[in-house]
């Protein structure tokens, strides 16, 4: 099975979560559907509702209402961290569209966010399990400590590997872990599978982060749906650019030092910055860390019985499409 054959057998479910999507930000206010409209038609990928779709399915359950609200929920606090990033880090380009805060403001993106997290509060409400909410909540939460650290430690890059897999994880594996956890959740599968999902969802996730990062200095503004380089020009020190410094001798250091400190910087010194990268190697290095990550992420599934086995390649296909879908020239892949 290839991820085009995932697709078709989960596109009436997806269809289904965008229904949903598109249903539950309604408001007698207008700016809200008027914003909802807008970035829910936006482009995204909606790997985590469909994580979730998969996992609810590997474990033996059929897609209801139930576990489409959830998906919604889901999505919603991943669309309002987004919105929030965007406030944040200044970003004013997203999937190839000018970002809300650039054509609303920073107040209506915060506030529309603020809106999408208590919607995704209301759908949570209408089945209320204690286990399923718990586990919701520490994905959130955890969701927004990486924000917080990755705002604590911007333009810093005495940090370490460490560092950046640990920000790769709050920032996006926690909801994609989170995601295949509720899958066996609101299945009532054994708790053992639950955690090996979420061990899942939180290597695949990490690899997911690794290779946007690696995207964000060798991808094309058609793959990125911006300009290669937002997050050095942001400040944010990912894999790449750690990679690259560690490797460098004393005076590039200095000169990556000094970049990290310049909040205007130019094309011109990104591109010298990204034929640095080329020399060591950098981005190679990053994409080859994402898939030990993979790795270890559909090891997890080894040994695992489900409840039906027939989807669990819809999810190893899953995965092999998040490492897959870029490759520099260059790269040799490390084979699964």
């Amino acid at each position: 099975m290839d991820f085009k054959e995932v697709s078709t057998v989960f596109k009436d479910d997806l269809t289904e979560v965008e229904k949903s999507l598109r249903d539950n930000y309604f408001s007698d206010i207008p700016l809200v559907p008027g914003i909802g409209d807008y970035i829910m038609n936006g482009g995204g990928k909606r790997v985590r509702p469909l994580l979730l779709l998969i996992c609810t399915r590997l474990c033996g359950n059929e897609i209801d209402a139930k576990v489409i609200r959830h998906a919604t929920a889901i999505e919603y606090v991943h669309a309002a961290s987004l919105l929030h990033d965007d406030v944040v880090d200044e970003t004013t380009v997203r999937r190839g569209r000018p970002t809300v805060n650039t054509k609303w403001g920073s107040d209506a993106s915060i506030l529309v966010g603020d809106f999408l997290i208590a919607r995704a509060l209301l759908l949570l409400s209408n089945d209320v399990d204690e286990t399923v909410f718990r586990s919701f909540a520490e994905g959130a939460k955890t969701l927004v400590e990486g924000g917080l650290l990755e705002f604590t430690h911007a333009r810093e890059i005495n940090v370490t590997e460490e560092h950046c897999l640990d920000v790769a994880f709050r920032k996006t594996a926690s909801v994609m872990a989170l995601a295949c956890q509720l899958g066996a959740q609101l299945s009532q599968a054994d708790p053992a599978v639950g955690q090996s999902l979420y061990e899942f969802g939180r290597d695949f996730g990490i690899a997911f982060q690794l290779v946007d990062d690696a995207m964000d200095y060798e991808g094309t503004p058609e793959q990125l749906g911006k300009s290669p380089g937002t997050d050095f020009s942001e400040g944010h020190v990912t894999l790449p650019l750690l990679h690259l410094y560690k490797q460098s001798d004393s005076s590039l250091k200095r000169e990556i030092e000094d970049f990290l400190q310049n909040e205007r910087l130019t094309q011109k010194e990104f591109d010298y910055i990204l034929e640095r990268m080329r020399e060591v190697k950098a981005v190679d290095y990053t994409l080859e860390i994402a898939r030990e990550h993979m790795k270890r992420a559909k090891d997890k599934l080894n040994g695992m019985t489900f409840t039906n086995q027939d989807y669990l390649p819809a999810l190893q296909s899953t995965a092999n499409h998040i490492v897959d879908r870029f490759q520099p020239a260059g790269l040799i892949p490390s084979g699964r």
